[in-house]
């Protein structure tokens, strides 16, 4: 159970699986990709997604 609770803390690349060490979690040294998550329930969430489809929260994305 400690293990799981360790591996909740730490950040882990939805991706590959990799342990990302960014302290934000943006960006997998893995695998090279920028990793978008919910505010509000840390999931990860698709880059094209407005709306988390974990908990509905609303996503503020950069505008291009």
């Amino acid at each position: 159970m400690a293990e799981q609770e360790e591996r909740k803390q730490r950040l882990f690349c939805p991706y590959c699986d990799a342990e990302m060490a960014a302290p934000d979690g943006a960006y997998c040294q893995a695998c090279g990709i920028t990793v978008f998550y919910c505010p509000k329930c840390r999931s990860p969430v698709p880059r094209d997604q407005r709306v988390c489809p974990y908990c509905g929260a609303e996503i503020k994305g950069e505008e291009t």
